[in-house]
C-alpha cells in the first residue's frame, strides 16, 4: 500500500476532490488549514507522495522538514516553499489580502484562480479565512525546497507561474507545464494524474 498526504490550498476543504475516484493500492489523506498531521505508521508504506497545492506546498514543506521518510516523491502544485515573497506572492500583495478580505474579494480570488462553473465551493467562514492567513504570517520562515517535481499552471495568476519556473528552475527540479490558472483540478481530476509516471 502507498500513501498520499495532500496539503490543501488556502481556504479549501475535502469537497473540491469529491469527485476524485479512488485508487487501488493508494491510501490518500488530504490536510486543510489547520495542517494538522494524523497519526500514522510511515515504514508501513511502500512509497509516500508528498503532494501541496498553492499554500500546502508551503505546509507540505514544513512536514517534510520534520520528518525523516525512507521512499516518497514530493511534488509541488502552483506553489513555492518560499510562499510569501520574491519566489510566491508579494508581501504587499498578501497584507492586501489579509487586511481586505471579505465575501466579494474572496469570489474575485476564486475568478482570478480560473475555477470552473462547477466548483464546489467549501464551507466559508471569512474569520477563519483571516485567521488562517494571519497564522502563516506570524510563523512564516524561508524554507529549502524539498520538492523533485514542480507542476505549474501556464496562467497562474495567484502565484505567478514565471515566479514558480524561475524557482524551481534555480533548485534543478522537474517541471510539469499545464494548461491551467491556480486552480488545476480541472486536468488533474484523479490521484492518479499527480503521482503518474512518478
Amino acid at each position: 500500500m502507498n500513501l498520499m498526504l495532500f496539503f490543501n490550498g488556502w481556504g479549501m476543504d475535502e469537497s473540491i476532490f469529491k469527485n476524485f475516484p479512488p485508487v487501488d493500492n493508494l491510501n490518500v489523506i488530504v490536510i486543510s488549514y489547520p495542517y494538522e498531521i494524523p497519526k500514522l505508521d510511515f515504514e508501513t508504506y511502500n512509497h509516500i507522495y508528498i503532494v501541496g497545492w498553492s499554500f500546502g506546498v508551503y505546509y507540505a514543506s514544513k512536514f517534510l522538514k520534520t520528518k525523516q521518510l525512507k521512499s516518497y516523491t514530493a511534488i509541488a502544485i502552483n506553489g513555492t516553499p518560499e510562499i510569501i515573497g520574491t519566489n510566491g506572492i508579494t508581501e504587499k500583495i498578501f497584507n492586501l489580502t489579509l487586511n481586505n478580505l471579505d465575501l466579494e474579494n474572496l469570489y474575485k480570488f476564486y475568478s482570478n484562480m480560473e475555477v470552473p462553473n462547477n466548483f464546489i465551493a467549501p464551507n466559508i467562514n471569512i474569520n477563519i479565512l483571516k485567521n488562517s492567513l494571519q497564522e502563516l504570517k506570524d510563523d512564516y520562515h524561508l524554507l529549502d525546497n524539498p520538492f523533485q517535481i514542480a507542476i505549474i499552471g501556464i496562467r497562474d495568476k495567484i502565484i505567478p507561474t514565471s515566479r514558480q519556473v524561475k524557482y524551481f528552475t534555480s533548485k534543478h527540479v522537474h517541471i510539469k507545464s499545464i494548461e491551467c490558472g491556480h486552480y488545476p483540478f480541472e486536468i488533474l481530476n484523479d490521484w492518479n494524474k499527480l503521482i503518474k509516471d512518478n
